[in-house]
């Protein structure tokens, strides 16, 4: 019986850290540019080319809390997730975010450099994040 009670204990307790895990792929390209970050667990992957050269770090627990504490106040229900005009005629890159924070799964697209107000503080961060990628 005390076996039977420990082993739901941790089903249940790997259950909740993988829906606390936050993994997370942004991508913005155009002609002229290219920009991938990736996020899984806590190691944060940056490329700046189109089959370029991958740089990997880890994040700390202090970066991780602080992206984690922006996931927990954005509404992903309320963003519009539509492309500007800029990028239709390369004044701006078209970017994608694809995350899944808590076991909800949710894409974005807009233009690179502008995303929707829900989304700023996020997006920001995780491109500070890619910037300190050595």
């Amino acid at each position: 019986m005390k076996t039977l009670l420990a082993a739901i204990i941790l089903i249940l307790g790997m259950n909740n850290c993988q829906q606390n895990n936050v993994e997370l792929n942004y991508l913005a390209k155009s002609r002229g540019l290219y920009l991938e970050i990736e996020l899984h667990l806590n190691v944060l992957i940056t490329t700046n080319q189109r089959e370029g050269e991958t740089k990997k770090r880890e994040l700390s627990k202090i970066e991780l809390e602080d992206l984690r504490r922006i996931l927990e106040y954005t509404n992903f229900d309320n963003i519009l997730s539509t492309p500007g005009i800029k990028s239709h005629y390369d004044a701006a890159a078209i970017a994608s975010l694809n995350l899944t924070f808590k076991g909800n799964a949710h894409e974005f697209e807009f233009d690179h450099g502008n995303p929707p107000k829900n989304l700023e503080a996020l997006v920001n961060k995780i491109i500070t994040l890619s910037e300190i990628v050595e």
